[in-house]
């Protein structure tokens, strides 16, 4: 079920339920690491509904594509089992989109959801619907028709207008209230997706404040009163922050709140371009709940040209052993030429078994000139299943001259699977008019299958005009 915040989707899966799956057990996670260990234990039986409610909250996060991958593979079990889940349409793009080259961040997740035809609920009701005589039999409804612009009439009952006006209102009579639910908004919008911790709320507050504001604060009390104003519940229905349950047992975790999500919604529209200040972010680097939130919030920093801020967040993370962070801050330093800092972070990364960064740190050493500190990295590259290093390598080794070395580099990115290097090589060795030597290249690139990487060097060869050599290039078999 897919749609904004408070518009009916955990209501209309519940009726869906109720009306085709009457007679069956329903099972409701309240985490990641709930729903892994019922899948791990073999406890769904068939006739069973699997709900997860805000199925973001399982898909993104350290352990998102573990519950990915389980899911899917729930799926291939004897049933029948629906597994039903809510999701607001921005994951769902964020989850599903066409990776990015280098990085795919939810492979599993997106896997997952290919599979499936969302059901789409509306963030209105059409007037026709809210005409019907079965609405305004009941006066709540009634109301929420009488009382919501343009058909919103699911969030007016779940008081969302009224939250975000209990939010707005607070920067005249409680602005202290006003900048917590602010830095948790931006907290939020801006990457941290798990609970927020109240020395976060704190430390990020002061910049939200005017001067005027900050002196009349008594250090004793002002903070209480603010966490009192956002924990205040509006008509009785929900907080701007909300407790979170013990992952134990009974009862809150202390000190740990979570931001409503119609507020979390409306962050997204109305400081969609606004920048935290400056105490928001060191409040960020001291006190994120986790090397994840830090990563993320790094990376909304970075996108806004923060660099400095999105430096310390990406240090702070590695320190915390953040692997992302750390290649990040590798990268950052062998663009600054950095080399040898950029080197020590790749070494870290290989040292921890990141086998991504040894092909990086091949990379850099063939961008530094050093292709023979280059060869051996890129060699364990390539051993670890990614060859694109030693075919850059080959490449290089060419364009100085060295043909019999990249030869050599050439054939064992073959020896892997990837004749890349060997069409390269034998169109360089064409070129130079050492046809011979071209067609040995081509034929083993044949010979390990690539008639089609042939195809494509005669269709060069035609639109250079060199008929005789494209027939040539289309004589090799496979």
């Amino acid at each position: 079920m897919r749609g904004e915040s408070c518009t009916g989707k955990t209501r209309a899966s519940f009726e869906a339920i109720r009306a085709c799956l009457k007679d069956w057990q329903l099972v409701f996670p309240k985490s990641a690491r709930r729903l892994l260990a019922l899948i791990d234990a073999e406890v769904l039986a068939p006739r069973t509904v699997l709900w997860l409610n805000e199925a973001q909250n399982f898909l993104i996060g350290p352990d998102g594509e573990e519950v990915a991958a389980a899911l899917h593979s729930q799926l291939e079990q004897p049933g029948p089992v629906v597994i039903l889940g809510t999701l607001w349409p921005e994951y769902h793009r964020t989850l599903t989109a066409t990776r990015k080259p280098g990085k795919d961040a939810h492979p599993n997740a997106r896997a997952l959801l290919n599979q499936v035809k969302p059901v789409d609920v509306p963030v209105s009701f059409a007037a026709t619907a809210l005409r019907s005589s079965l609405v305004h039999r009941d006066r709540s409804l009634a109301t929420a028709v009488s009382t919501s612009a343009g058909g919103r009439i699911t969030q007016t009952l779940a008081a969302g207008p009224q939250l975000v006006d209990h939010y707005h209102q607070a920067t005249s009579h409680n602005p202290y209230g006003h900048a917590v639910i602010t830095a948790a908004m931006d907290a939020r919008r801006l990457g941290h997706t798990s609970p927020l911790p109240s020395a976060l709320l704190k430390a990020a507050v002061p910049g939200y404040l005017t001067e005027q504001e900050r002196a009349g604060a008594d250090p004793d009390t002002w903070f209480a009163q603010a966490l009192a104003y956002a924990r205040e519940r509006v008509m009785s229905v929900v907080a701007a922050l909300e407790p979170v349950a013990s992952t134990d047992g009974m009862g809150a975790l202390p000190d740990i709140y979570r931001l409503s999500d119609y507020l979390d919604h409306h962050a997204r529209t109305v400081r969609c371009s606004a920048f935290p200040p400056d105490s928001f972010w060191t409040a960020a680097r001291d006190h994120a709940a986790s090397t994840p939130d830090l990563e993320a919030l790094a990376n909304a920093a970075d996108h806004r040209g923060r660099y400095r801020i999105a430096a310390d967040l990406y240090q702070r993370a590695a320190d915390a052993g953040g692997t992302g962070a750390l290649a990040e801050l590798a990268w950052r330093r062998g663009r600054a030429g950095d080399l040898d800092g950029a080197e020590h972070l790749y070494q870290r990364l290989i040292d921890a078994g990141d086998t991504g960064a040894l092909a990086e740190l091949a990379q850099l050493r063939q961008r530094a000139g050093d292709l023979d500190g280059a060869e051996p990295l890129a060699q364990r590259a390539a051993d670890a299943g990614d060859a694109g290093p030693l075919v850059e390598l080959a490449w290089r080794r060419g364009e100085a001259g060295d043909l019999d070395g990249a030869e050599r580099l050439a054939q064992r990115a073959a020896d892997t699977g990837n004749i890349n290097a060997l069409v390269r090589l034998a169109r360089r060795r064409e070129e130079a008019g050492d046809l011979d030597g071209a067609e040995r290249l081509a034929q083993r690139a044949a010979d390990i299958g690539s008639r089609d990487a042939l195809i494509r060097l005669a269709w060069t060869r035609e639109r250079a005009g060199d008929v005789e050599g494209a027939r040539r290039w289309r004589q090799f078999k496979l």
